[in-house]
């Protein structure tokens, strides 16, 4: 298959049509027709990226040509050319008005063809790629905005949550509604004491979120990073196997949007709790430390691992292998940590698990 650039030569003279096609045939597909309605069919079937067009032709002029080509839509854009022996100006006005590029006249001079188709080929392609740019910038644009409607939308639904829980929290003057003596009141503090602390979380992540997606809200602080470890201690009651902590002392602070870094840990130790399966061999192994002025945190599991097919698209937006998930979380956990100036990377291996290392600039 020829993928050179296609030109079509129009002329009623095969002489002419010879010369022009030695002229240009070692650097471009050629076709040629002999005659206005010859042209217009080669040009519906085959588009060309240039036609070379006479001007004075039995039946339908090269005029006509020009005329019906800008007026249809699909070939308006294609670069025409006029060839004629006509030369006075009259003539050339008429052709460039019809929406010709140029006007070349015989005899046709090699240099001067070759120059020309050369110099308007180059033109059109950088008119389509600016097409195509300003087609991708559109959209984007159009992509952008609905993000910003959907933006608006999440962050007026995770305040309205926030605003939800708040009165909820009223759940932990329950056990003092209960006589002393109940014999199960210990088990029933314990509980609501875990319901409070997941409604406390629910309403600093829907904080974080409302922050994240408005940028408005809480200001970045200076944070200790362990801490913020603490909502996994609530998930962890749920987990029947084996979980490993190792943090290391005396790290130093970070600045950051505590509320957003938190849904990060507690979204990484979900999938981890998932991934582990729900079985008393399943394990995961925290760690917090510092490095080279960084502060470095990884989760490990030893569940299935993560298809290699899979790996590459993980943090890609709505991504997800399951159909009952948005697979939104590990595009927000990205888009939060390259927020704070972090990095984010994963490694996994069939029947191995998957580790998540996450680094921070420490201050």
């Amino acid at each position: 298959m020829d993928d050179r650039l296609n030109i079509l030569i129009v002329d009623d003279m095969k002489v002419n049509l010879a010369k022009i096609n030695v002229i240009l045939s070692k650097e471009y597909a050629i076709s040629m027709a002999t005659n206005g309605r010859e042209a217009l069919e080669i040009v519906l079937r085959h588009p060309p990226d240039l036609i070379l067009l006479d001007i004075i032709m039995p039946e339908m002029d090269g005029y006509e040509v020009c005329r019906r080509l800008k007026a249809d839509e699909t070939t308006r854009d294609i670069p025409v050319i006029f060839i004629s022996s006509l030369d006075e100006t009259c003539d050339e006005e008429k052709g460039l008005d019809l929406g010709a590029v140029d006007y070349i006249t015989k005899p046709i001079s090699p240099p001067i063809v070759k120059a020309r188709v050369r110099n308007h080929l180059q033109l059109k392609m950088q008119q389509d790629q600016l097409k195509k740019s300003i087609s991708l910038m559109e959209h984007e644009a159009e992509i952008l905005a609905h993000k910003a409607e959907l933006g608006l939308m999440a962050g007026g639904l995770a305040h309205d949550i926030a605003n939800l829980v708040t009165p909820m929290m009223l759940i932990e003057f329950i056990p003092e509604m209960l006589p002393d003596d109940l014999p199960v009141r210990r088990e029933i503090q314990r509980e609501v004491d875990y319901i409070k602390e997941g409604m406390k979380l629910c309403k600093e992540v829907c904080d974080g979120y409302t922050s994240y997606l408005k940028n408005i809200g809480l200001d970045a602080g200076i944070q200790d990073v362990a801490p913020l470890l603490q909502p996994l201690d609530m998930y962890a009651r749920r987990f029947i196997g084996k979980i490993e902590r190792h943090v290391a002392d005396d790290l130093p602070p970070i600045l950051a949007k505590g509320s957003q870094l938190k849904r990060v840990f507690v979204n990484l130790f979900v999938n981890a709790c998932q991934a582990s399966g729900d079985n008393k061999d399943g394990k995961i192994i925290l760690r917090l430390w510092s490095e080279n002025k960084r502060i470095f945190f990884s989760i490990e599991d030893n569940g299935q691992g993560i298809p290699d097919s899979v790996l590459p698209y993980i943090f890609d937006e709505s991504f997800t292998t399951r159909p009952e998930r948005t697979g939104l979380g590990l595009y927000f956990a990205r888009q939060i940590v390259d927020g704070h100036q972090g990095t984010m990377e994963v490694s996994s291996r069939l029947g191995s698990g998957t580790v998540f290392l996450l680094s921070f600039p420490a201050l």
